[in-house]
């Protein structure tokens, strides 16, 4: 099996992004969004969570200071202390996590049923995942980019681990979406000057069309789906 990429992207940062920047809405929706699902991990004071794909852990603030806190990686990433092995499992006991966290990363791994069997494993009974991976979205190599989910497809892959998904949600909608497409369709077109400008303004846009979304419709088509998950 060829070793995947299991590095979470920089625009789950979670510092804000500028109006100009051509993911601005995104950038600061999609931590929002994770920061409420968190509070559902229900991870206990002093318990563990893994971060299955770290980066620089731009998310470890969600979590108070007391919690085990494990970035796991490949080989090479300074922030991680947990190093991911060549087939892509952890080198960690059975259930000795409270949660995993998992942003960003599923549609970069090589073999998705591998990656989840083991978010799973590591689970304590009752512990919970929190997952968000792209719906609709341009090709995007980091260095690969293997993967897009329906809403369907995502809940299906995750239940037939073993996981039971207890909430679901999408973040930035049908709308925007279609937005956010027609930027990046031009946006490495227009002279280098000009694409701040178009990025302002179809993400300006943007924000518009999501204060329109209807409510519930995120969770059928949406840029990212977001999911908290228990172990049985």
């Amino acid at each position: 099996m060829t070793a995947p990429r299991y590095h979470a992207e920089r625009p789950t940062d979670l510092r804000r992004s500028t109006p100009w920047h051509r993911l601005s809405y995104i950038v600061d929706a999609l931590p929002d969004g994770l920061a409420r699902l968190a509070a559902d991990l229900q991870v206990p004071a002093g318990g563990t969570v893994v971060d299955y794909g770290c980066a620089d852990q731009p998310y470890r603030g969600l979590f108070g200071a007391d919690v085990d806190y494990r970035g796991a990686d490949l080989p090479g990433n300074p922030h991680a202390t947990v190093e991911i092995r060549p087939d892509g499992t952890l080198p960690l006991s059975d259930g000795v996590a409270d949660a995993v966290l998992s942003t960003q990363v599923l549609e970069h791994v090589s073999d998705p049923r591998v990656y989840l069997a083991e978010c799973l494993r590591v689970l304590r009974p009752g512990g919970r995942m929190l997952l968000s991976t792209h719906g609709l979205m341009v090709y995007h190599p980091d260095p690969d980019d293997f993967w897009r989910w329906t809403c369907a497809g995502l809940r299906r892959e995750v239940e037939q681990v073993g996981f039971e998904v207890v909430r679901f949600e999408g973040i930035m909608g049908l709308a925007a979406t279609g937005l956010q497409l027609v930027q990046d369709a031009f946006y490495w077109r227009v002279p280098k000057r000009l694409a701040p400008v178009l990025a302002f303004v179809m993400q300006s846009l943007i924000r518009l069309a999501e204060r329109f979304e209807r409510p519930g419709s995120r969770e059928t088509n949406a840029l990212v789906f977001a999911l908290v998950a228990v172990r049985p």
